[in-house]
């Protein structure tokens, strides 16, 4: 397929799946929408046949299904993650997840989260050390991909739910060799298709060099070595990262230039999610961010997407 530039860095953006801004982001070519809390599943599967309808390249349509909070609560129940204790109850619980999702419609799930221990929502994590941790994550992922839907490990390098809330603060942590653990035990293992980058100013077994692991250069690089399938940015308006910077320019440039495939970009507003892309094709333009590193995710992204 022929991209522009633009359409070329359109396809790494994941925006929010509102109706009123349906036709926009249906123009702009975004390579996803993410959906929050609805009503009803008639209600969801309304909202992603309207945006995939006339779409040649289909949206990547994602979803937070943690089991702890949960969009769907209007109509179905999830069992907290912090409740499942066995490998047998992890791969069903993912079995369950992903029926229920890719019946939707859905096609990525930003589950599981491998972080260890849960400090402030108390329900997000797997009980458990590092390796009973890796391994009911493992059966989870095995379970929610098995019927098609992409499983996310977050938050890497770890401690996202421990220190402070990355939603609302500046977040600084060291992070342990057993918080790498979990994510390099799913790599090894070959099972995961996608992995999620904080906002955690790390240092100790992970060092993001003072700056939040997201848009360091060498962490996501770090993650490469091991691990080939979708390098996925948190939310890039959690002010974890967005008060980091004294402009969204300077954000957004950092958030791409350092190699990370998908970025989420939840702005309700397509004119400033067009600003992004603008501001990053100007860049590529000049020699700031790597074209080659941009056709690279593009490349895996389409590859995600069932086109070879």
């Amino acid at each position: 397929m022929d991209f522009t530039l633009e359409q070329k860095i359109s396809q790494m953006v994941i925006v929010a799946g509102v109706e009123h801004n349906r036709e926009a982001f249906q123009r702009l070519q975004v390579g996803g929408i993410h959906l929050f809390a609805l009503a009803s599943e008639q209600g969801y599967q309304e909202r992603i046949e309207s945006y995939q309808e006339g779409m040649n390249i289909p949206f990547f349509v994602t979803v937070d299904l943690e089991g702890c909070l949960n969009p769907f609560a209007a109509f179905r129940s999830s069992e907290p993650v912090s409740k499942v204790t066995t490998p047998g109850e992890a791969f069903q619980k993912g079995r369950d997840d992903g029926r229920f999702l890719a019946n939707l419609g859905f096609r990525i799930n930003y589950a599981p989260v491998v972080d260890l221990g849960d400090a402030i929502w108390q329900c997000r994590s797997f009980p458990g050390n590092s390796t009973v941790t890796a391994e009911l994550a493992q059966s989870y992922i095995l379970g929610l991909q098995n019927e098609g839907v992409i499983a996310t490990a977050k938050h890497y390098p770890g401690k996202t739910l421990v220190i402070r809330d990355p939603h609302k603060n500046l977040v600084e942590a060291t992070i342990d060799d057993v918080d790498v653990y979990p994510y390099e035990f799913l790599f090894s293992k070959g099972d995961v298709n996608a992995v999620m980058v904080s906002h955690v100013i790390s240092s100790g077994a992970i060092n993001s060099h003072g700056i939040p692991a997201v848009v360091d250069p060498t962490v996501i690089e770090g993650i490469r070595k091991q691990f080939d399938g979708l390098i996925i940015s948190d939310e890039i308006n959690m002010l974890g990262l967005r008060n980091y910077y004294g402009s969204t320019e300077e954000m957004y440039l950092a958030v791409f230039a350092a190699g990370n495939d998908l970025i989420l970009n939840f702005n309700e507003d397509p004119q400033e999610v067009y600003h992004m892309i603008r501001v990053v094709a100007r860049a590529v333009e000049s020699g700031e961010i790597s074209e080659e590193k941009i056709d690279e995710s593009v490349r895996k992204i389409l590859g995600a997407k069932g086109f070879r």
